[in-house]
């Protein structure tokens, strides 16, 4: 899942966050799509915008795309909500846009920054993002969009050091991200500025914490909450989840800036920006401001408890006594069994969705394994081919061998005996003659072929030599043995020349064909030498 949701834009990498799991929800998926993560990364790395690691550059930096991905997740939001969302060490404001996107106008968002460079970054990032207008006051840049994008307030403090008795921390917010690693007991400081059922997510040491304040709750439960695996100095009120490991650069501690979020002031043209309950119990009070203070009697009698709904107040007084009243100043306060409820019918929808991708994933593997079971049928079906027409291939290649052998062996002594036929030299003719006598005699008894005949061609050899040895001159009779003598001394140097290897007993298909064709050469050898013919030789050819 981690690391390898990168892409050459942001289209892939939502794709693949969304492919290996990061991403679950369709307005997670909506809010990352609609901003780009091209224009938050450090100057000089767009080329690596989409890719799954962490960049930085001095003190801009900005996390993987799969942690934020996780992050967001965890937090729950509301899409089209008046949820208020605090991002700790806001850095790049990417994750701020994100939400922004989500939660819709009617929302609250606002920033914690340090460090001057990053809030510069930071404003040059939103205005390629998103055209807006940026409001400066008192060191809080607020960014006005012209579309329906709620307003993000980027305030300049240690977020480390929010005061939690002025400003909108007193109401708290519903959403908190830390952008940087904090300890435990700074993380207990963070948490109190959660509102009741406020969920916080931020690496904490080596680890990716999501908290949830789940209110004052009954000594019954106290017991129960704390054998839970909760982190160190948490309240009971609050409940903590360990998503991942991670590993985060520290949230800057020094230098001490004592950071104030303001309250937001309520007005009419603002009154869409604040939840139900409050513009409901508002419309109200300003509509019976309006009634005349005696009204007539209805035409039909009511029953008792009827009252008079006009205000005593004129509208101008209950406009200032609004603004300075709070986003959840008509919020009913739950109880512990409502909230319970309220918690219970949450696990349900999350049970039931988690039902659905489990029976989805199920479904998905039996496919998978269907699928893989017909690629291995089909993978041993080709191999047995392929082991048979391999073992073919090695039965052609051994016979092809064989028959190249016994050709060459026929070659060998069809060569032998045309060179036999072509010597005129009568010494020669003696020597060839000999030799191939003991050939042919070695071919017949490994053919099985009659002796008989190798004795009647021996004799017919011996007197056609001493026809020859007659009709020499007493002159040249003295160089003749000479020659001979030289002669037998090379038919014995040479007959390990003309040797031919032993013919396997084994291949006697291949045999036939070698005697066979050896005897023919013999035959037409020996038609040739039973014709007479003249010799004449002297001295000087000597």
């Amino acid at each position: 899942m981690a690391w390898r949701s990168s892409g050459t834009n942001n289209t892939e990498m939502v794709d693949k966050l969304k492919r290996f799991g990061v991403i679950t929800s369709d307005h997670v998926e909506e809010g990352f799509r609609e901003v780009d993560r091209k224009f938050f990364v450090p100057r000089g790395n767009e080329s690596m915008a989409h890719s799954d690691q962490p960049l930085k550059e001095g003190n801009v930096h900005i996390s993987a795309p799969h942690i934020y991905g996780s992050a967001i997740q965890a937090l729950d939001l509301v899409p089209n909500s008046s949820i208020s969302f605090l991002n700790v060490g806001s850095g790049t404001g990417y994750i701020s846009c994100i939400a922004a996107e989500i939660l819709g106008p009617n929302s609250l968002n606002y920033g914690v920054e340090l460090h001057d460079d990053v809030i510069e970054h930071c404003k040059a990032s939103i205005d390629k993002w998103k055209t807006n207008t940026v409001e400066e006051r008192d060191g809080i840049s607020t960014f006005h969009f012209m579309d329906s994008t709620a307003d993000i307030q980027i305030i300049k403090g240690n977020g480390l050091n929010i005061l939690k008795t002025k400003g909108e921390s007193v109401v708290g917010f519903d959403r908190i991200y830390i952008g940087a690693a904090v300890d435990k007991e700074d993380l207990a400081n963070i948490t109190k500025l959660l509102s009741p059922g406020g969920i916080l997510v931020g690496p904490v040491d080596d680890e990716l914490v999501k908290v949830v304040r789940v209110g004052n709750i009954s000594f019954e439960l106290e017991d129960d909450q704390a054998e839970d695996d909760n982190l160190p100095g948490l309240d009971e009120e609050f409940t903590s989840q360990i998503l991942s490991g991670v590993r985060f650069a520290p949230l800057a501690m020094s230098p001490v800036v004592n950071t104030i979020i303001p309250a937001k002031v309520w007005n009419p043209l603002i009154q869409c920006g604040y939840p139900t309950e409050f513009q409901r119990a508002s419309m109200q009070l300003l509509m019976c401001s309006n009634s005349e203070i005696i009204q007539p009697l209805p035409p039909v009698p009511i029953q008792e408890g009827r009252f008079n709904a006009a205000a005593m107040l004129p509208k101008s007084i209950w406009l200032e006594i609004l603004s300075y009243t709070h986003r959840k100043w008509f919020v009913p306060e739950q109880n512990e069994t409502d909230y319970l409820k309220r918690r219970l019918r949450e696990e349900k929808a999350k049970t039931a969705k988690a039902e659905k991708a489990r029976r989805e994933a199920e479904e998905r593997c039996l496919a998978a394994e269907r699928e893989r079971a017909v690629y291995r049928l089909l993978s041993r079906r080709w191999q047995a081919r392929l082991n048979l027409l391999l073992s073919q291939q090695d039965r052609q290649d051994e016979n092809a061998r064989q028959q190249d052998e016994a050709a060459e062996e026929v070659s060998d002594l069809l060569d032998l005996a045309g060179g036999a036929q072509n010597n005129d030299n009568a010494a020669v003719r003696f020597e060839n003659r000999s030799t191939l006598s003991g050939l042919r005699a070695m071919l017949q008894q490994l053919s099985g072929d009659d002796a008989l005949n190798e004795d009647d061609d021996s004799e017919e050899e011996e007197a056609d030599v001493d026809n020859m040895e007659e009709d020499d001159t007493g002159e040249n009779q003295d160089h003749d043995d000479d020659l001979l003598d030289f002669l037998e001394d090379e038919n014995e140097s040479d007959a390990d020349e003309f040797f031919v290897p032993a013919v396997e007993e084994d291949s006697d298909e291949n045999d036939s064909v070698v005697m066979e064709d050896v005897d023919d050469a013999l035959a037409k050898g020996q038609r040739a030498a039973d014709q007479p013919r003249t010799v004449s030789m002297s001295s000087d050819d000597l």
